[in-house]
């Protein structure tokens, strides 16, 4: 049986070329044109008027709003929806003695008492994934 050694490799340099230097694009501006609508401002604006309609007959519940049993993706994007309605102060979720969540809808606080800090609002976090939907 031959065994041959073999040589190792020797590195070789990496020729460097003349490399193009390219630039980011700048933007024009920084903050987003306050008068366009993105899909995020339809939807909420969607779930608000949703909101102001059913509330005649009483708050909704919070699954009736958001859950959607074919979609855990469209379920998610209600979630981020009303995140952005509580947020603004334009909804409040509320717990009743069942222990049902239930989704209220009110008149936003005015800037001038935003500004002022004489409104607070208070926010939580929940844990949401697809496991928690399938239960559902």
């Amino acid at each position: 049986m031959d065994l041959a050694i073999k040589e190792p490799r020797r590195a070789a340099r990496r020729q460097s070329g003349h490399l193009s230097t390219s630039r980011p694009a700048e933007l024009d501006e920084l903050s987003p044109d306050p008068d366009v609508r993105n899909d995020t401002d339809e939807n909420m604006a969607v779930m608000f008027h949703q909101l102001r309609r059913k509330s005649r007959n009483g708050p909704a519940k919070l699954e009736n709003l958001i859950l959607n049993r074919q979609s855990f993706a469209q379920t998610v994007e209600n979630i981020f929806t009303l995140s952005f309605l509580v947020k603004d102060g334009r909804v409040e979720i509320d717990v009743d003695d069942k222990g049902d969540h239930l989704v209220i809808p009110k008149n936003a606080p005015a800037a001038d008492l935003i500004a002022s800090r004489k409104v607070t609002n208070s926010q939580f976090v929940f844990r949401f994934d697809s496991k928690d939907w399938e239960v559902n």
